[in-house]
């Protein structure tokens, strides 16, 4: 039994969206020259990007490229980030409020991604109404010590529902990017 990693990131959806869309004919270029440029390999995705092209990139189904599509996500939404916070866990069905932060439906049909055949990483949005649920259900796990801390250790949990918390104060939701 191995635990899993799920990073949460605050960033506001209507920035990704715009990079997405196309909204930044020159998105690629602006990427790659930041000082902490990305691997090369994932120019395709970017260039596809500000074409306003990736909309019509098939959603939520294995596509041969889905990793790099995946990955550029990843890297605007680390570079996008306000906050960010890394959860170490054992996922197991039984942990209702872990789980569900990590395998729950996308709540943004606008970012369904094309899926790879690894399934790595799994990224999805989380709304401000989804994370207030959420951080309530991690508050009553841990008043009521309901929670296995071999799957769920308590300051995981902790730091989960300050991020929640956090997510929906802010009005932006929070993303989840799920490594396995």
């Amino acid at each position: 039994m191995g635990s899993q990693f799920l990073d949460l990131l605050l960033v506001d959806p209507a920035l990704l969206q715009a990079r997405i869309r196309g909204d930044i004919p020159d998105l690629a270029d602006a990427i790659y020259r930041a000082a902490d440029a990305p691997d090369e390999r994932l120019r395709p995705a970017f260039e596809v990007m500000a074409r306003g092209t990736f909309v019509f990139l098939p959603k939520g189904v294995e596509h041969p490229e889905g990793a790099m599509y995946g990955r550029a996500v990843e890297v605007l939404l680390s570079t996008l980030a306000r906050r960010k916070w890394c959860l170490e866990y054992y996922p197991d069905e039984s942990e209702y409020p872990l789980w569900e932060l990590s395998y729950r439906r996308c709540d943004g049909e606008w970012l369904d991604l094309p899926a790879s055949e690894s399934g790595i990483p799994a990224i999805a949005w989380r709304s401000p109404e989804t994370c207030r649920s959420l951080s309530g259900s991690i508050a009553h796990a841990l008043s009521s010590r309901r929670f296995n801390e071999r799957y769920s250790p308590e300051a995981t949990l902790r730091e989960a529902k300050d991020a929640l918390e956090e997510g929906s104060s802010s009005g932006h939701g929070l993303f989840t990017i799920f490594q396995g």
